[in-house]
């Protein structure tokens, strides 16, 4: 059986499941995507109509997490977790926002317009976006589940 079994990449993120705290956790990438030429990303894992997504903690235990209930991820490694993300951004319109969720908690940072040319509004790139947003902030990169989201505010937004 081991034939069949296709290698996977582990990659550590920060996991947000409210009402615990954020939580280290391992996820499993494919070595293919099935979107675009290269690795899975964890873009591309979040985006299959899989509801539940499973995931390693600290102690080897598999735990299968429903997808809807994650508030956000932390990318640990986002030059190699969400490398398709990093080269698709440059040089794209950007904006800077704070996020309300539902829980209450805030989150600041930026996003970037990686729609088409003329749908580069933040309300554009946040209404087209399914599933997860990339969100930039000081502290690394974010994907965010915008079923946790209340309220999007525009703090900066470029033109483009």
């Amino acid at each position: 059986m081991e034939t069949y079994k296709i290698p996977k990449e582990k990659r550590t993120v920060l996991l947000r499941l409210p009402p615990a705290p954020p939580d280290e956790k391992t996820l499993f990438l494919s070595p293919f995507a099935d979107s675009h030429q290269g690795r899975e990303t964890l873009s591309d894992l979040l985006a299959k109509k899989d509801k539940f997504l499973p995931v390693l903690e600290n102690n080897n235990t598999l735990l299968l997490v429903r997808k809807a209930s994650i508030q956000w991820i932390e990318v640990l490694q986002p030059e190699e977790t969400e490398w398709y993300y990093m080269e698709m951004r440059v040089g794209t319109p950007r904006a800077k926002i704070l996020i309300e969720f539902t829980s209450g908690d805030t989150m600041e940072g930026f996003i970037h317009a990686l729609t088409p040319e003329g749908d580069r509004r933040v309300s554009d790139v946040v209404n087209l976006s399914e599933g997860f947003l990339h969100l930039e902030s000081r502290e690394g990169l974010y994907l965010i589940n915008l079923v946790k989201v209340n309220t999007v505010k525009i703090l900066e937004e470029e033109s483009g």
